[in-house]
């Protein structure tokens, strides 16, 4: 095990320190598109438009709550994975304001730009989950209580993931429903980013042959 976790560490640290990056573009991007965010960002992005704190500020803190959950519902504690989720979390977090702080100056004038960017985001977020998943350093947050909750269930990952995302985009909408009268932040935006990353993501594994000399063999 130990001789796996060491397999090619620089270049997968590296690949997954780019993934993290390039996720925060891709949801900086959709909430720059305004036709909605990714399940994933739906209810910070939503919380954000009417507190004082920050998408990324809101983003650590529900993910510090899925971290806690995680030993709650194994009823044990693995130190290594915890640590490894919070500093994800905090480097995650941070990164989502850096890049809205980057893309400040970008304010779509049309629907066409509206889409195109809603397009690109999920582009860019695939690419990042791609990087992030094929690194095996640790798991986002939100991916480490699916992959709980589906050892614990014995369901499948990807049933729990589906479960999960249309439950934070239940939540996003009743907070925006209720804050706004309308909905705001989720959209058909969010719609087509949950049908087609996955999609972009299998296509990425399929085509981006070259990160495979970087694979760690069990």
């Amino acid at each position: 095990m130990e001789a796996a976790v060491n397999q090619h560490f620089k270049p997968r640290l590296a690949m997954f320190a780019v993934g993290i990056f390039l996720m925060t573009l891709g949801i900086a991007l959709s909430c720059k598109a305004d036709l909605g965010t990714s399940p994933i960002s739906s209810v910070p992005w939503v919380l954000s438009m009417f507190t004082s704190w920050s998408i990324g500020g809101i983003t650590i803190a529900m993910n510090l709550v899925m971290i806690l959950l995680q030993p709650l519902i194994l009823r044990a504690v693995y130190l290594r994975e915890i640590a490894g989720q919070l500093a994800t979390t905090l480097a995650f977090g941070y990164s989502i304001d850096f890049s809205m702080g980057l893309l400040d100056w970008f304010v779509p004038a049309s629907a066409l730009e509206q889409w195109l960017a809603c397009l690109l985001s999920i582009i860019v977020l695939a690419l990042g989950v791609f990087l992030e998943v094929r690194a095996k350093i640790f798991l986002v947050a939100g991916e480490g209580v699916v992959s709980v909750l589906a050892f614990v269930t014995q369901k499948k990952f990807s049933f729990i993931k589906n479960c999960f995302d249309i439950t934070l985009v239940t939540i996003a909408i009743i907070i925006s429903w209720n804050q706004f009268g309308i909905l705001k932040g989720v959209g058909v935006g969010t719609v087509v980013a949950a049908v087609l990353v996955g999609r972009c993501v299998h296509l990425y594994e399929n085509r981006l042959r070259f990160f495979d000399r970087w694979k760690v063999e069990a």
